[in-house]
């Protein structure tokens, strides 16, 4: 596939997402009965317009993705399977279904319209017990990781939080409510366990301290780790390069 032809697609589906804007809205106030995942469909049309005149490689592989259903991520995988020519299953826990099926539909109509060989489907069940990759979804990685050959788990949203002081329990409150109603993992560690085992066995990027303890704050607050602060804050909705190269490697 020619770069021309690759921006032309997209700009297609830029196209018809605009043309379906109405009934995205529609499904987006049903789905919202069951899950409050946020979004913006201006964003969607921002992040495809991010994936043009990117590299185009033809790698020719299939890959089941287990992720929270949010629509950003959708669209991201998308994308990554037009521009890599990769077939992808993907279970979303059924969250905000009808709006993702109408996303995939246009691309896969878009897709079937350009003769390519890729498709994205949704999926329930677990289809095959290889090369699965679990974007958070760190509880079902964790069960099913024995089960499968090569699975893979890469962290996007998921916060891990060590918390022990009282001062800071509404931000506490406030970034788990966040995260429960947008259905990000989120995982405590309590004094028990303490900040060593977040730093040693946390799996997120997206790893929060809440403390007073001055030395603990200058330890850790140019390392990575957030120190008294929403981690979701500079939420970064379009995936990097090295989200990518994770996914299709």
């Amino acid at each position: 596939m020619e770069q021309i032809l690759y921006n032309a697609i997209l700009s297609k589906i830029q196209k018809q997402i605009k043309e379906n804007k109405e009934e995205i809205e529609k499904l987006k106030t049903i789905d919202e009965k069951y899950c409050k995942i946020k979004f913006d469909i201006n964003d969607f049309l921002k992040i495809i317009e991010n994936y043009k005149n990117k590299k185009i490689e033809n790698k020719e592989q299939e890959k089941i993705i287990y992720c929270n259903g949010n629509p950003y991520i959708i669209i991201n995988l998308s994308m990554i399977s037009i521009l890599k020519n990769i077939r992808m299953k993907i279970n979303i826990e059924n969250n905000m279904l009808g709006v993702n099926k109408i996303i995939i539909q246009i691309i896969n109509n878009a897709i079937k319209e350009n003769s390519l060989k890729n498709k994205i489907e949704i999926i329930d069940e677990l289809e095959n017990k290889e090369n699965v990759i679990f974007i958070d979804r760190i509880n079902d990685y964790n069960i099913l990781k024995k089960q499968i050959k090569n699975a893979k788990f890469i962290p996007y949203e998921m916060i891990e939080i060590y918390s022990n002081e009282e001062e800071y329990e509404e931000l506490f409150e406030k970034i788990y409510n966040y995260a429960i109603e947008q259905n990000i993992d989120i995982d405590i560690f309590d004094e028990e366990e303490g900040i060593e085992s977040l730093i040693k066995y946390g799996k997120s990027n997206n790893k929060l301290i809440l403390t007073n303890n001055k030395q603990i704050i200058e330890k850790y607050k140019n390392k990575g780790i957030y120190v008294n602060e929403n981690p979701l804050k500079n939420k970064e909705i379009i995936f990097n390069e090295e989200m990518i190269n994770k996914i299709i490697d």
